[in-house]
């Protein structure tokens, strides 16, 4: 058993925190070291160029940006449009959907999460192209 890198698992954790990152995992032929941010247990939007409403305005009714309009991803992972490559996309922005009709794929750690649709409505616009990378928290679509 070799002895524990307390200065490179720092330094890793420190790359964490100058990062974006929620995780970050070195390995060599004789170890491998991986640190892992504890995600919050609520749903976060990140910062992004779009400015998202947190609360409508009041003459406004609830926004298309409204957060309970906002379907996020539950992981971190990569997002598939189709259900297999070369199919079609499972949802376009206009269509309808029912409440569990699968939406996208987020693939993470070689398994394949069904992302479904929390209730009915419309879908008014995606916020991932097919093969994106996505973290936690990160909206996919607007539901509305």
């Amino acid at each position: 058993m070799s002895k524990i890198d307390e200065e490179a698992i720092r330094a890793l954790a420190r790359l964490l925190e100058e990062t974006a990152l929620s995780e970050i995992e070195y390995q060599t032929e004789a170890f491998k070291i991986r640190v892992a941010k504890s995600l919050p247990v609520a749903t976060t939007l990140p910062a992004s160029p779009q400015k998202i409403s947190t609360i409508p305005e009041p003459s406004a009714g609830v926004s298309e940006d409204h957060p309970a309009n906002i379907i996020t991803s539950p992981m971190v992972g990569t997002v598939y449009l189709s259900s297999a490559p070369g199919a079609p996309p499972m949802i376009h922005v206009g269509d309808t959907v029912k409440e569990g009709q699968p939406l996208m794929i987020v693939e993470a750690m070689k398994v394949l999460n069904t992302i479904r649709a929390p209730r009915e409505g419309h879908v008014k616009r995606l916020c991932v192209t097919d093969g994106q990378p996505v973290e936690f928290g990160e909206p996919l679509l607007v539901l509305s």
